[in-house]
């Protein structure tokens, strides 16, 4: 008897040349499990395929993971199971991810997981080591390695902790033993990822101290990295290594006003923001930055948003990912700001677009 959906999918796959497609949509996160997923099918023989095949190739399988990071990510993951579903109408569609995929529960051949249940699935995956399936974050030389898995911050403008509320780490040991194994097979990048790694229970700097010094792995990277992950240890190891460490931070802040700051539930102020990055411009390393910013967060004044314009331009960010703000259902924003405390689309344009001039 099969034991879970993925088995009761393969066990349906009658044709002798076995065929599978992944689709990742959003974070490293999302990547990193849409490739444990696929492995289960490499060991049953399926071939992967790549995307936008013209039609002479048919998938037996399709394997999606969604994303609702924003309304246009939902949107976005959405149309394109459906486009799929009209594209190759013979194959499985296994959608899973944060999406609302309810939406498209039901229609014929589309099987719907939901995180908790790709959580069930994963956990015989996390420790092992598996080959990356060719994505815009990894490939023959870069590994992803996920370390962490949920959030419980609760960002009163997020949804995360709702779909994803599912707290998990993985042992220094355990990852450890993958990049290991990821290294010997030939990776010359460990790229670390989880769904908020401030909260990656044995520590984030303790985790990349370990990498550096028990592997020989000649570059470490990162996703988004949280403020509270920059701390001491971390920046010493930035000096140390910068040989071997990305230069490259990509640190959220989403606001440099400490009002605002604290309406969102950031677990930081403005203050903390500056003497991080104070402490980052110490080293005799050339760092460059990201960051996000959420433009209209209700009751940002115009003061508000100049505290948050002279933060980047004290910084220096390179890339900035500008949003600006919607209420996403479920997230406590919503339900705590009305409509009419909230900016008109013309200010909202003007401050993204203040944003914009200062990205070096």
């Amino acid at each position: 008897m099969k034991t879970n959906i993925l088995e009761q999918v393969i066990d349906q796959v009658t044709t002798p040349d076995k065929k599978f497609m992944s689709i990742n949509f959003g974070c490293r996160v999302n990547a990193a499990e849409l490739n444990q997923l696929s492995q289960v099918f490499l060991e049953q023989g399926f071939s992967p395929l790549s995307q936008g095949l013209k039609g002479e190739v048919t998938p037996d399988v399709i394997l999606i993971n969604t994303c609702s990071v924003t309304k246009k990510a939902d949107i976005e993951s959405l149309s394109r199971i459906r486009t799929l579903h009209r594209q190759y109408p013979g194959a499985k569609i296994i959608a899973t991810g944060c999406a609302t995929l309810q939406k498209v529960d039901g229609l014929e051949n589309i099987i719907t997981i939901n995180n908790k249940s790709k959580e069930e699935l994963l956990k015989d995956l996390r420790c092992a080591y598996t080959p990356q399936i060719e994505d815009k974050f990894s490939h023959t030389k870069r590994f992803l390695l996920k370390v962490q898995s949920g959030c419980s911050q609760m960002c009163t403008y997020c949804i995360v902790p709702y779909r994803r509320p599912y707290l998990w780490s993985l042992s220094l040991d355990d990852a450890l033993a993958t990049a290991t194994q990821a290294i010997k097979n030939g990776y010359e990048e460990i790229i670390i990822t989880g769904v908020n790694l401030e909260q990656y229970e044995p520590g984030f700097s303790n985790l990349v101290e370990i990498l550096l010094t028990k592997t020989n792995i000649k570059l470490i990277s990162y996703g988004s990295i949280p403020v509270n992950c920059v701390d001491n240890k971390f920046i010493n190891l930035l000096s140390k290594y910068s040989h071997r460490l990305s230069l490259f931070l990509h640190i959220p802040l989403q606001s440099g006003s400490t009002k605002i700051l604290k309406k969102m539930n950031r677990p930081y102020d403005q203050p903390k923001i500056l003497e991080m990055y104070g402490k980052l411009k110490e080293i005799p390393v050339n760092l460059h930055y990201g960051t996000d910013i959420i433009v209209g967060f209700p009751g940002e004044t115009e003061s508000d948003f100049q505290d948050t314009l002279k933060i980047c331009q004290r910084v220096g960010f390179t890339k900035i990912h500008r949003f600006k703000y919607s209420a996403r259902p479920q997230s406590a924003a919503k339900a705590l700001y009305k409509p009419d405390k909230l900016l008109t689309p013309a200010v909202l344009a003007a401050r993204l677009e203040q944003i914009k001039k200062i990205e070096l």
